[in-house]
């Protein structure tokens, strides 16, 4: 429910330095100009004022990118959404979190590592400015989800009231993947950690499981012990394939792709996420069952 292109992020410039308004450009892979900003709002406190530079990965694979960007209007006007560093006072999140509601492509998200962003000229102290509103950036949402309701012909009835901050608030956490496909399953800090496949085929139950995916609506969990880039032809980077315990109707060790993990939905509709708080162990301590046998 999100345009994300995080992955397909080359370079970008976002400027707050006129209060109340957001301009700047990014380019990306699979676009041959520049996409320009005019958006109403501000950054969070942590870089209100400030113009701020963003650094993709350049991961993407550009046959692939080409068609997930088409149809993204080269002119973003709009309203911003929450728009932070994630430096403190952390108002919103912990990490670089751009969202912004376009007129033309709706809500878009670009999560970023904390490396990734440049602070270019010096931001208004945080004492000097209030929070932003969650109010407003709750109306923000209700608007998005009114038009997507309409869309889709569902009758007034069923929509969010704009006014209802909870109820907006709780649909943007479920509804809308704040923190579920808007997480980054992969990061670079866990890319950079995860040994490659075969990295400790020989070491069975006391393989170290590095990270942790869930479904938050359902009883199914994959525990990553290694990890790899899946390569076309060319040399691009077109998936990520990982090796680990898979604990659904049974646990048992496999492959997984993460652009399954990325399109899975449970019951509820809702995405896989990653455990945040997960601390590396070993195998037998996750599953004692399946190593521990006499």
């Amino acid at each position: 429910m999100a345009w994300r292109p995080y992955d397909q992020l080359i370079e970008g410039e976002l400027d707050n330095t006129v209060r109340g308004k957001v301009t700047g450009w990014m380019r990306f892979i699979g676009l041959n100009e520049k996409i320009t900003f005019d958006l109403n709002g501000d950054f969070h406190r942590d870089i209100r004022g400030a113009k701020v530079r963003l650094i993709g990965n350049n991961c993407a694979d550009p046959e692939k990118s080409a068609s997930y960007m088409e149809g993204l209007s080269m002119v973003q006007k709009g309203n911003v959404g929450d728009m932070t560093a994630g430096l403190p006072p952390q108002d919103y999140v912990d990490y670089p979190y751009f969202e912004w509601y376009s007129e033309e492509n709706g809500r878009c998200v670009i999560e970023l590592e904390p490396q990734q962003v440049q602070i270019l000229t010096p931001p208004i102290p945080a004492a000097e400015s209030d929070p932003i509103s969650r109010r407003q950036q709750a109306e923000n949402m209700a608007g998005f989800l009114s038009g997507m309701a309409a869309a889709v012909g569902l009758p007034q009835t069923h929509t969010l009231a704009v006014g209802n901050t909870v109820a907006v608030e709780r649909a943007k956490k479920v509804m809308a993947n704040d923190k579920l496909r808007g997480m980054k399953l992969l990061p670079k800090e866990i890319r950079d950690i995860l040994p490659p496949l075969y990295g400790q085929d020989s070491k069975g139950g006391k393989a170290v499981v590095y990270t942790k995916f869930f479904t938050p609506d359902a009883q199914w969990s994959w525990y990553c012990t290694e990890g790899e880039p899946v390569l076309n032809d060319k040399g691009a980077e077109v998936d990520f394939r990982f090796f680990g315990l898979v604990d659904g109707f049974e646990k048992e060790l496999g492959y997984f792709v993460l652009s399954e993990l990325e399109e899975v939905r449970g019951p509820m509709g809702l995405p896989i996420e990653r455990d945040l708080y997960w601390q590396p162990k070993t195998l037998d301590q996750v599953a004692p069952e399946l190593f521990n046998r006499h």
